[in-house]
């Protein structure tokens, strides 16, 4: 009896180890390719993991200042993020993007190839669905190719979520909580999830929901970026913002040779 308790925690502890979640720390996108094995799901962030737009209006940096000042203006949080969001979404309507790191989509590619199963994840809203899939496109990513299913799909997160051309768009509500909805609704279950993000609260997010369906989890805090956002120009941005139109939005290049001029006279 004391032999077969003794099995049973064996047995118990080895599973949790094996499916205990990881965070880590990868400074390039080909880290990811460390951590991809049979039976993985490469769940993919969009902004400031895949694109980003080729101005600092835009980026999230700004997207968090401007709803930092709504609030330091008396407004409460909920009122800060929608008036913050809806301006963000304007913006990244009109802006054209850049690819975060070179060969990131040479990397995609080569996993669609070995049909690794691999779709995207942003708390982008619904609105953004089809520019983002254009934006993505327009970098050679074409997040459908493997992704776990090719059909639409639409649920409920709290808000309305829509699963399109490999992108799943949970319209703000919870990351970790609208995957694993996905998962159930379309009947796919992989042996193990690597979610890349630039952001770990995001990661954390999703962590648990997968922990809880038992499956193994992976977080790659990709940091590529990080050097880009610790030089965030506010200045720049609110120049930007100013000075941008429908037709042309203000570049960094433009609104620095501006404020170089403005300083200097």
């Amino acid at each position: 009896m004391k032999k077969s308790i003794l099995s049973l925690l064996i047995f118990l502890i080895a599973t949790n180890a094996h499916i205990a979640a990881k965070i880590i720390e990868a400074p390039h996108f080909k880290n990811v390719l460390d951590h991809v094995a049979n039976n993985t799901l490469v769940v993919l962030d969009i902004d400031e993991t895949l694109l980003v737009p080729c101005q600092t209006l835009g980026t999230s940096e700004w997207f968090y200042t401007r709803k930092r000042q709504y609030e330091s203006q008396g407004m409460n949080q909920a009122c800060a993020l929608d008036k913050a969001l809806a301006e963000w979404e304007a913006i990244r309507h009109l802006t054209t993007v850049r690819i975060v790191e070179q060969g990131t989509d040479a990397i995609i590619s080569n996993l669609q190839s070995k049909n690794i199963p691999v779709m995207g994840l942003t708390t982008q809203g619904l609105a953004l669905a089809t520019r983002t899939v254009e934006q993505l496109n327009s970098l050679n990513i074409d997040l459908l190719k493997t992704a776990p299913t090719k059909e639409d799909c639409y649920f409920i997160n709290g808000h309305g979520v829509l699963f399109r051309k490999g992108i799943l768009f949970t319209s703000g509500t919870q990351k970790g909580k609208a995957l694993v909805k996905l998962l159930d609704t379309i009947q796919f279950r992989p042996g193990r999830i690597v979610f890349v993000n630039d952001r770990e609260t995001h990661i954390k997010d999703v962590e648990g929901p997968v922990e809880e369906r038992g499956i193994e989890f992976i977080g790659i805090r990709y940091g590529y970026f990080d050097k880009e956002l610790t030089n965030y120009r506010h200045d720049v941005a609110e120049l930007e913002w100013s000075m941008s139109s429908f037709d042309h939005l203000m570049q960094d290049a433009e609104a620095i040779e501006l404020l170089n001029t403005e300083s200097s006279s």
